[in-house]
């Protein structure tokens, strides 16, 4: 996996999020508190100069962050393969470091970013998080399931239930929570269909039934 700095992203990442709500995660305020004179009309010079000011820091912390995918590693890819049936760890993912509390994935890329200001374990723990999305959608894609909102959702509770079994909660260092709180109830009912100990592909159309379903009512 390539890791970098992207500058040019994160200024994209901020017109995407600067007001944006998602899930019930306010994602325009988690932007204000960690950079509250940033605005719409100077985000861009205010980008350039915080990447300037914070070369050093950025640079260290790309290096430290290289360590944080060598620690969880082996564990995430023997994990993927398990439930997938597919070796993931040649795939070619690049994570971008960002300044911005957002962490974004794009599945068409196999790109994410990670904020530099998360401590050690939670920089594994979106690392992980974001690459289990990929192997997530790549073998629902592979079964000829289109991407939609109830496939979002699936993908951020499947989540929660495989990174926290052993041996990932182990490597990664810190629970999987649930991002989006209006996810929480679903992740209960989907939990319950994990339980029944069905294969994969079951567990994701049950799973996807049930979604959509909650959607209908």
């Amino acid at each position: 996996m390539l890791i970098k700095i992207n500058k040019q992203l994160d200024k994209e990442v901020y017109l995407a999020f600067y007001d944006g709500v998602v899930g019930g995660t306010d994602f325009g305020k988690i932007i204000k508190d960690t950079h509250p004179t940033i605005t719409k009309e100077n985000y861009s010079e205010y980008i350039d100069n915080y990447y300037a000011e914070n070369a050093e820091e950025l640079q260290s912390i790309l290096i430290e962050t290289q360590q944080c995918f060598a620690d969880i590693k082996d564990a995430l890819f023997s994990q993927l393969q398990k439930y997938f049936e597919f070796d993931f760890i040649n795939e070619d993912y690049t994570c971008n470091l960002s300044i911005f509390n957002c962490n974004p994935r794009y599945i068409e890329t196999k790109t994410f970013q990670v904020f530099y200001r998360r401590r050690y374990d939670l920089r594994k723990e979106v690392i992980a998080h974001e690459l289990t999305h990929f192997a997530f959608y790549d073998f629902c894609f592979s079964l000829g399931i289109k991407d939609s909102g109830e496939l979002w959702e699936l993908s951020e509770i499947f989540n929660v239930i495989i990174l926290n079994l052993e041996p990932l909660r182990s490597a990664i260092g810190d629970e999987e929570l649930l991002f989006y709180p209006d996810l929480k109830e679903k992740l209960n009912a989907i939990r319950l269909i994990w339980d029944e100990e069905t294969g994969i592909k079951e567990f994701i159309l049950h799973s996807l039934e049930v979604l959509k379903g909650s959607h209908d009512k």
